[in-house]
């Protein structure tokens, strides 16, 4: 499979399990889905790797167990970054792979 593929199927699948779960809170089940998704992936594209540590960061934060230091609208910026930003940069990458004929 080309690494642009790859990178499509993993941001599909993220997507998936972020689309299923959209409320912040401890979730063993997301967290486990999102791991499985980002191993996938592996190391072959060091900006793709990056990208879904960062993703992994944050999802971390916000399946996590609740906190009392968080603010509020926290949880919806969290989500929006994963959802949004760090999606649509993985699938940048991937269209500029699949554009020099990975």
């Amino acid at each position: 499979m080309k690494t642009s593929e790859r990178i499509n199927l993993v941001a599909d699948r993220i997507q998936a399990v972020l689309d299923a779960h959209p409320q912040p809170g401890s979730n063993v089940q997301a967290m486990a889905e999102l791991r499985a998704a980002a191993a996938q992936l592996g190391a072959k594209d060091p900006f793709s790797s990056g990208k879904l540590v960062e993703l992994m960061e944050r999802a971390q934060v916000f399946y996590g167990r609740q906190s009392l230091f968080r603010l509020p609208g926290s949880a919806q910026r969290l989500y929006a970054v994963m959802h949004g930003e760090l999606l649509d940069m993985l699938r940048m990458r991937a269209r500029v792979i699949a554009s020099q004929d990975d």
